[in-house]
């Protein structure tokens, strides 16, 4: 008698010939071309940013590697810029900077944000109502005009640009965050919560946010990309990242002036940003459509 071939818990549900949540949520990954294309280039530029003193042929801010504005080839793949600093290697670089950018200004309009949108929603009322008007009034402007404002104030330098930045984004993720949980907030779920005495920060923190952090995942993914064009916007500007940082926007602020001559010094970091800002775009698009349970129905 044949030995009966066991099922696996991990791939199909056993006695159903569904397959389990863990290889459905894999299947919906793999269909998703935005997810995949988006999120293979996002893993590359964190790699590139990872491995940048390993992999740069050259040091970035050395002064008269090559000769100046030399054209791309030989050793130089993307020639020089104007004081003989390999192009290549400061790209390369580059990425650190334009994560890191990314990453410190999407977290403070992200913590900002969400907090401010959470508690407006909860607390509803004239409080609710005031926090959501001021947000209203500031979402009205420009997220690069508020930025430009604020570096003016604050003082130019990447640090100072990267704050801006996450400051001007926090309105945005408010308003967001308050859809979401005064949506949330009329579900049975909450009512129980506070039948059973939870406290208020218990219902929020606890059974609210599980529900906010999906959608904030998605903004969040969409929002790093336009983090990093504004702070690059301030860096062309002359009001972010300062010489010798090798910064993409200060690349290109610095390399227009040779545009004419070496056209190539504007290359490099101008589809370094292109590229990164698709990517997680492309990324961002494909996460929503993960976590949307409409697309996820389709693809079952």
């Amino acid at each position: 008698m044949s030995t009966p071939i066991p099922i696996v818990a991990d791939t199909v549900d056993r006695g159903t010939g569904i397959a389990s949540p863990r290889r459905q949520l894999l299947r919906r990954m793999l269909r998703s071309r935005s997810l995949v294309i988006g999120g293979s280039i996002v893993l590359f530029v964190v790699l590139v940013a990872l491995l940048a003193p390993i992999i740069a042929p050259f040091d970035p801010d050395h002064i008269g590697t090559g000769r100046r504005l030399a054209v791309p080839g030989g050793k130089f793949l993307l020639g020089t810029d104007e004081f003989g600093r390999d192009i290549l290697s400061r790209v390369i670089f580059g990425a650190r900077y334009t994560l890191y950018i990314g990453l410190v200004a999407v977290g403070i309009g992200l913590v900002f944000g969400v907090a401010i949108g959470a508690a407006a929603a909860y607390a509803g009322g004239w409080f609710g109502g005031l926090l959501m008007r001021v947000m209203d009034l500031l979402y009205t402007f420009p997220d690069v005009l508020i930025a430009l404002g604020l570096v003016a104030f604050l003082g130019p330098n990447l640090t100072n640009a990267m704050i801006a930045v996450g400051l001007s984004a926090i309105p945005y993720y408010a308003r967001v965050t308050y859809a979401v949980v005064l949506s949330e907030r009329q579900k049975p779920y909450v009512d129980a919560a506070q039948v059973v005495g939870a406290s208020h920060i218990r219902v929020v923190v606890r059974h609210l946010m599980p529900n906010v952090l999906p959608p904030m995942i998605v903004v969040a993914s969409l929002g790093f990309s336009a983090a990093v064009l504004s702070a690059a916007a301030l860096s062309f500007l002359g009001l972010g990242a300062q010489p010798p940082m090798p910064e993409w926007g200060l690349m290109l602020s610095t390399g227009r002036n040779y545009i004419t001559r070496a056209p190539w010094l504007v290359v490099g970091p101008g589809v370094a940003i292109f590229v990164t800002v698709m990517a997680f775009n492309l990324f961002g698009d494909g996460v929503r459509d993960l976590l949307d349970p409409r697309q996820r129905q389709r693809t079952l």
